[in-house]
């Protein structure tokens, strides 16, 4: 169950953690869904269509092999020309959360997964350094 989902990443990593821990999924409930495809399951011709234009990348950059994402992210990726575009805009994307993180007083670093970066420490409301860590393994190891 989800609040809200767009992209449906939250929910396709929780299927992947249950499937992966011997679990089965029967039913998926979300609140408000404010993207674009209803499906879950991305279109066979949109996977297909990031093989061959972007080959390994999607995976390489992502850790997530085209198959897996769900249909908006599948449809959203679709949207670039060229892998450089995709970098560029996950570049982007990470200066941005830098710059919001640090608006709110929480520095990170560059460890974690290919796209995503893990909070390891942040501030109190006085400015002291106080240690968060977010850098739990993977469940599937990708």
């Amino acid at each position: 169950m989800d609040d809200v989902t767009s992209l449906g990443g939250t929910l396709a990593e929780l299927a992947n953690y249950i499937q992966h821990g011997g679990g089965k999924i029967k039913d998926v409930v979300v609140l408000v869904n404010a993207g674009r495809n209803p499906a879950l399951v991305p279109q066979p011709k949109n996977v297909q269509l990031l093989k061959r234009r972007f080959g390994d990348e999607i995976f390489n950059i992502f850790g997530i092999k085209p198959e897996a994402l769900t249909a908006n992210e599948a449809q959203y990726l679709v949207g670039f020309r060229s892998v450089d575009e995709i970098r560029n805009r996950l570049a982007a994307a990470r200066q941005e959360i830098d710059r919001r993180l640090r608006s709110k007083g929480i520095a990170r670093t560059l460890k974690g997964t290919p796209a995503g970066l893990h909070v390891v420490q942040g501030l109190s409301g006085a400015g002291t350094p106080v240690p968060v860590s977010l850098n739990k393994p993977h469940p599937h190891g990708a």
